[in-house]
């Protein structure tokens, strides 16, 4: 068994909804449909996290217009914030480059992300879910009990 499991619960603790943007293939809007649902749930005066697991295509960060904005070390990785909403992404360690990851190598790095992002206390948990019906977005489904 994989000890990073019993840390995810953890993890997720202080969230009360997670929220999975989900389809069926690539391309189809689950990126925008995720942003702004995060954006208009902050504007609402929820506290609201994104997290994007579309590891193939991450786009969430330039919907959002982040630039030159990182999340910090606490015994963890904080997300960083903007436009009052919480966001984590690859895009944090890859930067603009692809990541040529495969098979058990995505649900890896999505597990290790699940792991160490440091949430904290949140209405929502919008998370902009890998394209496709394949083993990425069922292990994510396990892990979080989406």
């Amino acid at each position: 068994m994989d000890p990073r499991l019993n840390i995810i619960d953890k993890r997720l603790d202080g969230i009360k909804k997670l929220i999975a943007v989900s389809g069926g293939k690539g391309g189809i809007g689950k990126s925008l449909t995720a942003s702004v649902l995060a954006l208009t749930l902050s504007r609402l005066g929820y506290e609201v996290g994104l997290l994007d697991l579309d590891l193939s295509a991450p786009s969430t960060h330039v919907i959002l217009g982040i630039e030159g904005l990182y999340p910090e070390e606490e015994k963890g990785i904080v997300p960083s914030e903007v436009h009052h909403v919480k966001f984590m992404s690859i895009v944090y360690f890859t930067g603009d480059n692809p990541a040529p990851l495969r098979g058990i190598d995505i649900s890896n790095a999505m597990l290790e992300l699940l792991v160490v992002t440091r949430w904290g206390a949140l209405d929502f948990l919008i998370v902009d879910m890998p394209p496709g019906v394949g083993d990425a977005m069922m292990d994510v489904i396990r892990w979080t009990r989406i």
